[in-house]
């Protein structure tokens, strides 16, 4: 079913068929010319300085939040609108009383990216040893997939801002509340054949769980619309290692293949690769983008040998981040003294997974992850409740004896279905001003997940 304005996309009908970050999905490639490649040690501490976990402190007698984000490696520079959104949902929390009479409490890890996994698996084995009631990450579909069995094991509930992959749908203790790739790629191909019909599109993917994932529904989207993929698409073999870092030869033969469009589907490599498209003279405005890459580069280190990107567009799962911008720049500014610089990918997700998990908790009256992880459907309407937007109004409706509330929190999505997916989300459409990729949002579509 194709995707408009007034009507959403059904997961059934699309053609084929997921900072903290500013946009995230996957995990690849090296930071060194990301920017902001250095948020680890500020977030962090930020984080902990919300309430952080002591000791005898865990889901025995707390609520107990793990925080896994990427705090190192390729996603490090995506991080700060997450971080904001999980540190100002525990900061309302505990202003409103805490969870079960107590303050909540975080312990925080690094998730780290795809290719650190021993610091990921090192990390997410601390948190489950640290008894945490659950977590809230990761961003990336790689590390989450990598996690999974442990977090499954240990029977604690994974909420994820930001992990699209569709292999997600459906894992054992998992949850999420961004629009699995399935939509973002949709999305996206509805977006380039509506602005060059017929499109020759090449597609410059690297070989990763997330890029495979959005650049296969992008593939199938583009040619039932009736593009052409001309590069990089299925079954094609012309990926790219996430760990590339050359890319004049890759390049030259995408745009050989004489494309339209280009669609650049990867994280911190896409800097270097729109380097190279604009020495090879093609037109900036002609370049389309994803999640993953839709961020303000005017802060990188390379940001002087960088074209104009004015007028390229891109993709990113979430409603208009304007609802809750204000509370995220409030709380970046109070705990890490500086501002987000207009970047709010995936706030309104991390601000929501947190509240979702803090509200299950306190309508079952228990921190225990299996207690947990029974209410979070309900929270989120699966009982067709009582509408509450914040979680100290909901939490005064549990209080009052009403059991059956649904949460409406800022990333606008539909209840949690029974594969963990939100059953509604929004993409949003952005297009570039200079090096800011998501510096505009021309309007936001609204997804049906199956």
């Amino acid at each position: 079913m194709s995707i408009s304005r007034t009507r959403g996309i059904t997961a059934a009908g699309m053609a084929g068929v997921a900072a903290l970050a500013l946009l995230l999905a996957g995990c690849a490639g090296s930071n060194s010319g990301s920017p902001s490649a250095s948020a680890s040690a500020t977030e962090s501490g930020a984080l902990a300085a919300v309430k952080a976990c002591g000791s005898g402190e865990d889901s025995s007698s707390v609520f107990a939040l793990g925080s896994f984000l990427p705090l190192s490696g390729s996603l490090s520079y995506l991080v700060p609108p997450a971080v904001a959104g999980v540190g100002a949902a525990l900061s309302d929390i505990n202003a409103a009383g805490g969870v079960n009479g107590k303050p909540a409490c975080l312990s925080s890890q690094d998730s780290s990216d795809g290719d650190h996994k021993d610091v990921g698996d090192a990390n997410i084995k601390s948190l489950v040893q640290s008894k945490v009631s659950a977590v809230v990450g990761p961003e990336s579909s790689t590390v989450t997939l990598n996690i999974l069995p442990v977090t499954q094991a240990a029977g604690i509930p994974v909420f994820s801002p930001a992990a699209t992959s569709d292999a997600l749908s459906g894992q054992k203790h998992f949850f999420r509340d961004a629009a699995p790739n399935s939509a973002e790629g949709d999305a996206l191909a509805k977006q380039i054949l509506s602005d060059v019909p017929s499109a020759k599109v090449a597609i410059l993917v690297f070989n990763d769980a997330y890029g495979i994932d959005l650049r296969n529904t992008l593939d199938a989207s583009l040619k039932a619309g009736g593009g052409t993929v001309t590069y990089g698409g299925k079954g094609m073999n012309q990926e790219f290692s996430s760990t590339e870092s050359s890319f004049g030869t890759i390049v030259g033969n995408a745009l050989a293949t004489k494309p339209d469009v280009v669609a650049v589907i990867a994280f911190a490599q896409s800097e270097t690769i729109w380097q190279e498209l604009a020495s090879s003279g093609f037109k900036m405005s002609d370049t389309y983008y994803v999640d993953g890459n839709l961020a303000d580069y005017s802060t990188s280190k390379n940001a002087g040998s960088d074209p104009d990107m004015t007028g390229a567009k891109g993709t990113l799962q979430g409603s208009d981040p304007a609802v809750i911008k204000d509370k995220l720049e409030a709380w970046y500014m109070k705990n890490v003294g500086k501002s987000l610089d207009g970047t709010y990918s995936y706030g309104a997700e991390s601000y929501d997974a947190t509240v979702i998990l803090a509200l299950a908790a306190e309508l079952a009256g228990s921190n225990d992850p299996a207690a947990i992880e029974a209410q979070i459907r309900p929270v989120t309407g699966s009982t067709n409740g009582t509408e509450c937007k914040s979680f100290k109004e909901c939490k005064d409706l549990i209080a009052g004896g009403t059991k059956d509330i649904h949460y409406t929190g800022p990333s606008g999505i539909g209840q949690i279905n029974d594969a963990g997916d939100p059953s509604t989300a929004y993409i949003g459409i952005y297009q570039a001003d200079k090096l800011n990729l998501g510096k505009k949002l021309l309007t936001t579509v609204q997804a049906t997940i199956g």
